[in-house]
């Protein structure tokens, strides 16, 4: 048996109903019953709450027997529960706004003052609010008011999600203009008598609909045919482009297929760049085979969606857009810094702790030294000469 909380001394809040008289006699109410009395858990502290039951005092009433309580005391409470409204609104609020876990809102309600609960109540708590929420919004007339002032009124759209195979299906009916929810529901068969349920309470709303909007599901039809028979049904734009570019997808689907296997030797060239007792690359050759490799992995990992956001195209862009810069690095035929490329030397040098120095005739040398040299097949050494250095500091001295 679980055993009772134990919360002390605890302050005593006694209701009244609101009005005082009988609303169909005139005559003064009096003292009857307790309607409830149990403690309650508040963000501000527990307290023990009683809500009085008021009678009319008129024997002769037609309603002698009606009892009147207090609508204060019953908002601050949820029916069955011992924990505040405020409590509920709160654990709520925590979840959806702030997006937090079960774990962390348990942890957060053990403030000051805590409020005594396990992490699986809060659970129990978040699914009250949940019914709270969809309690509230039970009659949309006031939400669409605008709506159907503006557009003469409402379009409804109704579509299903099945998570996985063999679960419940989530059915969802939205106002297209305004993206107000309407109706949802948890359905085992989509069937025609389902949906017509989950349509039916929006035809009791009295909402004049100007259409309703689904894709080609057989069940669909009927249901809309039954609640709504003189309103026009069109199928969903999106569902339609969808199946007429399935054909489109599949050949995508297959060039981006072609691209991976084209691709495929990635691996062997990453493994003779990288070697085993050195994983990081020491030299900016190796890195950029590295970096590149690491890219054109990136571009076979596209993913596509329906109807028009074709994978297989824009790998091929993303392709053309890498050679192209891999050509043009090529061209350039190295870059400065690079051991053996025609291009280091280009590069003014520095010399550590004394003054960069540079002279015309010294480097016009140097040109006319580069006119021997190749990317692919190095120049030999020539001879030192004391004294004749190509660039203020450098310790390798080429000359003619």
């Amino acid at each position: 048996m679980k055993p009772s909380r134990a919360f002390g001394p605890l302050p005593h809040l006694r209701y009244r109903p609101e009005v005082t008289h009988c609303l169909h006699c005139g005559a003064a109410l009096q003292y009857s019953h307790s309607v409830w009395a149990k403690p309650i858990q508040f963000l501000t502290g527990p307290a023990h709450v009683t809500n009085l039951g008021f009678r009319c005092s008129n024997a002769a009433c037609a309603f002698g027997r009606s009892v009147y309580r207090s609508a204060r005391a019953e908002a601050r409470q949820v029916k069955g529960s011992g924990y505040g409204l405020d409590v509920v609104v709160r654990i709520g609020y925590l979840r959806f706004t702030e997006h937090r876990t079960r774990e962390e809102i348990w942890r957060a309600l053990h403030g000051s003052p805590p409020v005594q609960l396990s992490e699986r109540h809060v659970q129990n708590l978040l699914e009250v609010y949940l019914a709270l929420l969809r309690a509230s919004e039970a009659d949309p007339r006031e939400r669409l008011a605008a709506t159907v002032e503006m557009h003469g009124g409402i379009i409804l759209a109704l579509d299903g999600l099945q998570p996985e195979q063999g679960n419940e299906q989530l059915w969802v009916v939205r106002e297209v203009l305004s993206g107000a929810v309407l109706g949802a529901a948890n359905l085992q068969q989509a069937t025609a008598a389902h949906l017509a349920r989950l349509l039916r309470p929006i035809r009791a709303t009295g909402l004049p609909v100007l259409g309703v909007v689904s894709d080609a599901q057989e069940s669909i039809h009927l249901a809309v045919a039954e609640v709504f028979p003189q309103v026009p049904h069109q199928l969903c734009q999106y569902h339609a482009l969808r199946e007429a570019a399935e054909p489109l997808w599949e050949a995508d689907r297959h060039l981006l297929v072609q691209a991976k296997k084209e691709l495929r030797g990635l691996r062997e060239v990453e493994e003779r760049t990288r070697r085993p007792e050195q994983p990081a690359p020491t030299d900016p050759a190796s890195a950029v085979v590295l970096d590149t490799v690491l890219a054109l992995r990136q571009v076979v990992r596209e993913r596509g969606q329906l109807p028009f956001a074709f994978a297989g195209l824009r790998a091929m862009d993303a392709l053309g857009d890498l050679g192209a810069t891999l050509d043009r690095c090529l061209r350039k035929k190295g870059m400065p810094g690079w051991p053996g490329s025609a291009r280091s030397l280009a590069a003014p040098s520095t010399a550590v702790g004394r003054k960069r120095r540079t002279s015309g005739r010294r480097m016009a040398g140097c040109a006319r030294s580069r006119a021997a040299w190749s990317p692919r097949r190095p120049m030999p050494p020539s001879p030192r000469r004391p004294g004749r250095r190509c660039g203020s500091g450098s310790r390798a001295t080429w000359t003619r």
